[in-house]
């Protein structure tokens, strides 16, 4: 009898132990049991937020929707844009294409694959990275088009890289940011724009990059990131030779949808006389454009061309009949 009093004793005494523990014990141990129960919801606010901030980055990277391929005998542009289609006289006999790597100069490797191309390549070339101003001299010592890809502020607040041109930014300030950009990469062409589908939206800051662009004599490709774009207007407005880009060619990194968009730029360059092009240096990328340049005017009938002779083209005066 006197044992089990003993036993009951150490139970009772752990018991109370344990309770005492509990209560001593510090609060994010007392809250386990709640920071679990609300694990689920914070995963699925974080993956909602991750699948927002990517679904941004695809209508920034490959441009607002299009119509489908199918309606290839309607132009395949955003609502309420337009590109004049070129006489094929005007043009030439044969359709051509220009093609534009972004985002070139974090890596040398890939530049240097892109200048390898047997075709004309206009290597789009961001602000401050690594390899952009050795990829820029290597580029235009075997004739390839160096373009500044000029980060402008994107209308979901994200990063754009240094160098970039924001809404907030006063005329002066955007423009001597503008300009150690330019003054940063050498042997410059012209300028396309690296995301900015809120800053290509909003005239006044347009109207002050092109005001530059023109004092140098510089051209500008407008990326279309946004169906809004007032970029090829300003240029218009200021004088600043243009184009527009067509397609983007690799919003999915596929072969198989690489492909697909390659075919859409073929197919509107035969409708308008030419097509403007816009890739990225994926690996995916740089093997689809070494494995079908090579030959492609013999086997499509479409010669890729530089930037600056479907400018020629586009802005030669046209004859007039007395």
């Amino acid at each position: 009898m006197k044992y089990a009093l003993v036993w009951l004793l150490a139970l009772l005494l752990a018991a109370c132990s344990d309770s005492e523990l509990a209560k001593e014990s510090p609060p994010e141990q007392q809250d386990v049991a709640a920071e679990r129960a609300d694990l689920p919801a914070t995963h699925d606010a974080q993956a909602a937020a991750d699948r927002r901030r990517s679904d941004w980055l695809l209508i920034e990277h490959a441009g607002w929707p299009k119509k489908p391929a199918a309606t290839l005998d309607s132009p395949l542009l955003e609502p309420g844009i337009s590109t004049p289609a070129l006489r094929p006289a005007q043009m030439g006999d044969r359709p051509l294409l220009a093609i534009v790597i972004d985002d070139v100069g974090q890596n040398y490797a890939q530049g240097q694959r892109l200048i390898d191309l047997p075709v004309p390549i206009a290597l789009a070339i961001l602000p401050q990275t690594p390899a952009a101003a050795r990829l820029a001299e290597e580029a235009h010592a075997r004739g390839q088009t160096v373009m500044l890809h000029l980060p402008m502020e994107n209308g979901a607040g994200l990063s754009i890289g240094p160098g970039g041109l924001f809404s907030q930014m006063s005329r002066e300030q955007l423009l001597a940011s503008l300009v150690d950009s330019l003054g940063r990469i050498g042997l410059i062409q012209g300028v396309n724009n690296h995301m900015g589908s809120r800053l290509t939206a909003e005239r006044a800051p347009m109207d002050w990059v092109m005001g530059e662009l023109k004092k140098r004599g510089l051209f500008f490709v407008d990326s279309r990131t946004t169906a809004q774009t007032q970029a090829a207007f300003a240029a218009d407005a200021a004088g600043v030779q243009n184009l527009s880009r067509d397609v983007f060619l690799d919003n999915t990194r596929e072969p198989e949808a690489i492909h697909r968009e390659f075919q859409r730029g073929l197919a509107l360059a035969r409708k308008n006389g030419y097509a403007v092009l816009i890739g990225h240096p994926y690996p995916q990328t740089l093997d689809y454009l070494e494995r079908w340049l090579p030959g492609l005017a013999d086997r499509e009938g479409v010669q890729v061309v530089s930037l600056q002779t479907l400018l020629e083209r586009k802005y030669a005066p046209t004859a007039t009949s007395d």
